[in-house]
């Protein structure tokens, strides 16, 4: 059947198709696109495009949640220090990391029956 033939339009036609087609491929192939040309208009940004062009969107997202993973495992001890530090300071970022602490805590008392009388 060709592409322009007033058949294809059926609504059967599209349903059988919309059965055969590998949503998930076409949707990933789609968002590529999508996010290729958006890059494109900015000069600056054009290599990155390429790239995402060449390896696909899926390919591209691995490798940045990989580089996501290994600064994150660089910078461990900072980050935790930074934390312990934020947590006995009496400013807001302490103060909410305390009382989430203790409503987890006290949540995990109450579900046990510490609290009843």
């Amino acid at each position: 059947m060709a592409w322009l033939d007033p058949q294809w339009f059926t609504p059967e036609a599209l349903a059988a198709e919309w059965r055969r087609k590998d949503v998930r491929k076409w949707l990933i192939g789609v968002i590529t696109a999508t996010v290729v040309l958006m890059l494109l208009c900015q000069p600056e940004t054009a290599p990155t495009a390429l790239f995402i062009d060449s390896v696909g969107i899926d390919v591209f997202l691995m490798l940045l949640e990989v580089q996501l993973l290994v600064a994150l495992v660089l910078c461990r001890d900072q980050l935790m220090d930074f934390l312990r530090t934020a947590y006995a300071s009496d400013g807001a970022l302490g103060t909410v990391m305390r009382k989430t602490v203790a409503l987890g805590r006290n949540m995990r008392e109450a579900m046990r029956g510490s609290f009843r009388e």
